[in-house]
């Protein structure tokens, strides 16, 4: 299966043409790019104030709101404070980088990389939060609930020996829902292969126990995915790359139904052709039948 980039390439590659133009002494040229990620996330780079040396990347998300309650913006400080890169915050949008081409890091690779990681870093304060309060033991601590869509939640959980991610997501297809229930249970497959992977758990029309007193959705063509992760995924050397995969699951799940339905229609349109030509071949040949034409020659039909 393909891991989707968890870092964003169209912010990377138009930085590292920028920071690469500013070395070999290009003149640099304007910037205004307006682009969407998973999620309804939009991305803007520009010039502010039309100033061709600086460029300035801003992130809005829907649901950044919710992660302000569980730090993002401290997160997102002190991760940028390393580099000096926040800057203030574009018009619509929730956090904003400036880079000036004239002043160009020593470690421009480390730069970029930070940079298409935003989002990532944005997501990660819920998670850091709730996995700080599994390593010191707490327990109790209110649900973080974020609304990623508009139609679909994830809820955070934390206890003594572990944290507890589950991801609300609506099928748009009845047939959606059967290539999904497959995908999780080749998740449950998976760790019987693997025991350190974290255990999944996949409920269809009504959420799992742990929501049960919640406003979680029922409905058809709702699916729940609970993670349980454990004290080895949620510590200090393990804690980047847990939210590094989790926080895409949903976009990762979704992606793969969209792929085996169009791989199973291209096998179906290939087996269909297969047919035809069988049934051509079978076919009895027709006897030919000599006609004229007007003007006295003959030909077949």
């Amino acid at each position: 299966m393909i891991l989707l980039e968890i870092n964003n390439r169209i912010i990377e590659e138009t930085l590292t043409l920028k920071f690469d133009g500013a070395s070999n002494g290009t003149k640099p040229e304007a910037v205004e790019v307006t682009f969407a990620d998973f999620d309804g996330v939009l991305y803007h780079i520009s010039n502010p104030n039309g100033d061709k040396t600086k460029v300035m990347i801003s992130i809005s998300l829907k649901f950044y709101k919710e992660l302000q309650e569980h730090g993002a913006d401290e997160v997102e400080q002190t991760r940028q404070a390393v580099w000096g890169y926040l800057t203030q915050v574009g018009a619509g949008y929730n956090v904003s980088l400036l880079y000036d081409l004239e002043a160009l890091p020593a470690n421009k690779a480390e730069v970029v990389h930070q940079a298409g990681m935003l989002k990532r870093n944005c997501f990660a304060s819920v998670f850091e939060k709730y996995f700080k309060f599994q390593e010191e033991g707490k327990e109790g601590e209110q649900r973080a609930v974020v609304h990623y869509r508009d139609d679909e939640s994830m809820y955070v959980e934390a206890k003594k020996d572990r944290v507890t991610v589950v991801f609300s997501t609506v099928f748009k297809d009845d047939d959606d829902v059967i290539i999904g229930k497959v995908f999780m249970q080749e998740f449950k497959e998976g760790r019987r292969a693997s025991h350190t992977a974290p255990q999944v758990l996949f409920s269809h029309r009504e959420p799992p126990l742990e929501l049960k007193d919640t406003d979680a959705a029922v409905g058809d063509n709702i699916g729940y995915i609970t993670f349980v992760l454990f004290p080895r995924h949620t510590n200090a050397n393990a804690r980047d790359n847990t939210i590094n995969l989790i926080h895409t699951f949903r976009d990762y799940l979704h992606y793969h139904i969209k792929c085996s339905k169009a791989y199973i229609h291209t096998r179906m349109r290939a087996k269909t052709s297969d047919f035809l030509k069988v049934l051509n071949r079978a076919r009895p040949d027709a006897e030919k039948k000599e006609m004229k034409t007007i003007s006295g020659k003959t030909f077949s039909r």
